[in-house]
């Protein structure tokens, strides 16, 4: 993929991921102010992680391996094959997602006593009904992650990009109707799902791409695929498992934990999925396609060019949740039921999970940098090693933070993958630019702390002066100038190679406009 239509790739998710998040911010408001931190929501988010654990360990390792080989099949034997592999790969993982969907439905109950065993009562009762609603989606996840890798591996990404519209929409109708239940939601959850793969036919339709039922399980890229996948079955599981022990060690403290945790969780993962998220989906076809074609010097320029654009936005974002996150919790949640305990509890998971926001991202980045190279052995031997550290850390931790002690296991967590990701990648390809990452994150780190002072006393000048929520528009909109006054005086590379392209971007235009 070429340097404008990476670019134009990349600024098409960013939009649409910002509306998405926009309207996402609105789904979790809205469920906060109908149920706030309570017994229901706790149910309710730990049945939703019974598909999610169920389908991420089957369904990621499946699709991970799958945009590599996609991209091997269609660079050599041309896009009806292409098409063809997809239709065999889709009909085995559908086959595979019914019949967990089954177990998931008959086994709830134990299911539910495994992952929440503090649950009792009234809130078990509750989750166990709403896991076999749930349940339903791994059907629909299945087929979204599917059809996914297929756009993706064509370079078309906004489709992909669209689905969180499509699981936000019925979600945010049926609040708005009034008269809600949590069962009603969990419903229009579900439903969501579906609209999920919906969005992605019309995409399909346009690249000629036809649904054929046929399972060859003599194909030979069939098992290539299962040599790459037993490994990261391996890692997924214990991502899943470390998910779990998070949430089953949550169940424990205080009600409402688990929520106070999905929520700060969704403001985190706000600013990843929007500027991070967006350079690892747009960047993981070009890996794969560079590491099948043999130029390395290229694949590890895109690497470290990736990496440093991802600090450029990461770093900032860390520094900007530390010091605001009370007023960021009370401008998106603070409404109805979600009151000032809500408010206290979501702050501090907030402000101990934005400490790995960055280390999201080198992780997500190095992880596909070996996949693009059918290296899923190393990455999935780094995150048990996070995961056992993370599992460990939660049961130390929460003896004296708490709900914080359970964020800040997950960011250390995330630090560690990171960096042995980095030195893995480092040994297997040599030297990857590594100066010029860390030269141009000291200085993101320098503007990023100047940043932030400043934001602290901004904030401490306005509050008294104009309110909490111009306070905090004010602030952040100062904090972004000296932000960007920073990285300017201090020449961060990546900011003026974005500014180039913008340029280069306008004046194209001002010339087809003539």
């Amino acid at each position: 993929m070429g340097k404008n239509k990476v670019v134009k790739s990349a600024s098409i998710v960013i939009i649409i991921t910002i509306l998405s998040k926009i309207v996402g911010f609105l789904r979790d408001t809205l469920i906060a102010k109908a149920f706030g931190t309570t017994f229901q929501t706790d149910a309710y988010n730990m049945a939703i992680t019974v598909p999610n654990v169920m389908f991420g360990i089957f369904g990621l390792a499946i699709t991970t391996t799958f945009i590599p080989m996609l991209n091997e099949t269609y660079r050599e034997k041309g896009r009806k094959e292409m098409f063809d592999f997809a239709n065999n790969i889709m009909n085995i993982l559908f086959g595979v997602s019914i019949v967990l969907c089954a177990f998931g439905w008959i086994f709830a109950p134990s299911l539910v006593r495994l992952i929440a065993p503090k649950f009792v009562g009234k809130t078990y009762d509750l989750t166990v009904a709403l896991t076999r609603i749930s349940v339903i989606n791994i059907l629909f996840m299945s087929m979204n992650s599917g059809y996914v890798a297929i756009l993706q591996t064509l370079e078309d990404f906004t489709a992909p990009a669209l689905v969180g519209f499509m699981l936000n929409l019925p979600i945010i109708g049926y609040i708005l109707m009034g008269n809600v239940s949590i069962e009603g939601l969990m419903i229009a959850t579900v439903i969501g799902g579906a609209m999920q793969v919906l969005i992605q036919l019309p995409w399909l339709l346009k690249h000629k791409y036809r649904y054929k039922f046929f399972i060859n399980f003599k194909d030979k890229r069939i098992k290539k695929m299962l040599t790459l996948i037993l490994p990261i079955v391996i890692g997924a599981s214990v991502n899943q498992i470390n998910a779990l022990v998070d949430k089953t060690i949550g169940s424990g403290l205080p009600e409402g934990s688990i929520s106070a945790l999905n929520f700060a969780g969704k403001v985190n993962n706000l600013v990843y999925s929007v500027f991070g998220a967006a350079i690892v989906t747009v960047m993981y076809p070009t890996f794969a396609s560079e590491a099948n074609e043999g130029n390395m010097k290229k694949f590890k320029m895109y690497i470290s060019k990736s990496i440093n654009n991802i600090n450029l936005i990461m770093i900032p974002a860390t520094v900007g949740i530390i010091v605001l996150s009370t007023p960021v919790v009370k401008f998106v949640f603070e409404r109805g039921e979600f009151n000032q305990s809500s408010v206290t509890m979501t702050t501090t998971a907030l402000t101990f999970y934005s400490l790995g926001v960055i280390f999201y991202g080198m992780r997500d980045i190095l992880n596909r940098a070996f996949y693009s190279l059918q290296d899923t052995r190393t990455p999935m031997i780094n995150g048990v090693i996070g995961v056992v550290i993370n599992i460990v850390l939660n049961l130390i931790l929460v003896q004296f933070m708490g709900i914080g002690g359970l964020a800040l296991s997950t960011s250390i967590s995330a630090f560690v993958c990171a960096m042995l990701l980095m030195y893995s990648l480092r040994k297997k390809l040599g030297n990857f630019n590594g100066k010029i990452i860390l030269s141009s994150s000291i200085k993101i780190i320098i503007s990023s702390i100047v940043m932030g002072l400043v934001a602290k006393f901004s904030y401490g000048f306005f509050i008294s002066r104009i309110g909490e929520i111009s306070s905090l528009f004010a602030t952040i909109l100062i904090s972004a100038t000296i932000y960007v006054i920073m990285i300017t005086l201090l020449r961060v590379k990546e900011f003026f190679d974005a500014l180039k392209l913008i340029k280069r971007k306008l004046d194209g235009r001002r010339k087809n406009a003539i």
